[in-house]
């Protein structure tokens, strides 16, 4: 019963093992295209203050980031083309920037918000 019982195992072992060298092959062609990042700051279009805490969301990736203490935010991972990324935060208006992300070229943008009371 016990080498029954080991040989089950090691054919687990050995099964776990090879799918995930096979998924390792596989994911490699994804993996191989090229992203890059783009960053900026969130500012209020009226005052200029830079906005903590504002959620900027990637369209159609499902990536999201929050902007830093000082509005800075940076996305990592984009592909070259364009890119919409929306801003939403308690108070202010969505906003939606559009970027042509390019890897010959730092990719930043400044996204000023319009408070609702505006």
């Amino acid at each position: 019963m016990k080498k029954i019982a080991i040989i089950l195992i090691s054919f687990l072992v050995f099964s776990i093992s090879f799918a995930n060298a096979a998924n390792e092959e596989n994911g490699s062609a994804e993996s191989a295209v090229m992203t890059t990042s783009v960053s900026g700051k969130v500012l209020d279009n009226i005052t200029g203050e830079a906005l903590t805490g504002v959620k900027l969301t990637v369209k159609g990736s499902g990536k999201s980031v929050y902007s830093d203490f000082d509005g800075n935010f940076e996305i990592d991972g984009v592909r070259e083309g364009k890119l919409e990324i929306t801003a939403s935060y308690i108070s202010y208006k969505k906003k939606v920037e559009t970027v042509n992300v390019d890897f010959s070229k730092s990719n930043t943008v400044d996204v000023k918000i319009e408070s609702v009371t505006e």
